[in-house]
């Protein structure tokens, strides 16, 4: 997919509202994420049902140093939120007229099924989730990392001593979670042997 005139039109015209974000249970279309190392990153996919997310993964999980293997695939909504907490984006009134309709969202998510182009800043889940739903191609967190939002926020974690143990519980109860339940799930698909 290219970067399409609407994209580049969304990121000049953005008035740096925030994203809003809500713990629920997704419904059908939905653009869903999950926070992975205590917040250090999002990841992003479309929600169709409990047995059908899609999203960028590798073959090992959701790894997030697995980019060389990583393509858009179907995963069911547990191996999706791998134990973490999900949450549903809630759109603005200007961006609700933007809206893809829910089949129109699905039809394009299954489409990119198998698309193999991964790339952490110009093509990642953000930019796939945000291409279904809006039909606009970005990712809020290359925008931070790109326009220099993110080194203020991590240099004032560290330099922070509460935040920062803050932000080390976060990044251990996530992977502690990630790891449980990768677990789980292959002892399920083992039969529960093991």
């Amino acid at each position: 997919m290219a970067i399409d005139l609407n994209s580049i039109l969304s990121l000049l015209q953005d008035d740096g509202t925030p994203e809003h974000w809500a713990r629920q249970l997704p419904v059908m279309g939905d653009h869903i994420r999950v926070r992975r190392l205590g917040g250090l990153y999002y990841h992003h996919g479309i929600y169709v049902s409990d047995d059908e997310v899609i999203a960028f993964a590798g073959d090992d999980d959701y790894n997030p140093i697995d980019w060389w293997d990583t393509e858009i695939r179907a995963t069911s909504f547990e191996e999706f939120r791998q134990g973490g907490d999900v949450e549903v984006r809630q759109y603005t009134p200007e961006e609700q007229v933007q809206l893809c309709s829910v089949p129109e969202t699905i039809a394009f998510a299954r489409a990119c099924l198998g698309n193999k182009k991964y790339d952490l800043l110009f093509h990642n889940c953000e930019h796939f989730a945000n291409a279904c739903k809006l039909g606009v191609y970005r990712s809020h967190q290359t925008e931070d990392i790109l326009f220099g939002k993110a080194i203020p926020k991590a240099l004032e974690c560290l330099g922070d001593e509460a935040q920062r143990d803050r932000w080390i519980q976060d990044a251990w109860h996530d992977l502690t979670a990630q790891v449980l339940d990768k677990l789980r799930r292959d002892l399920e698909g083992k039969g529960g042997e093991g």
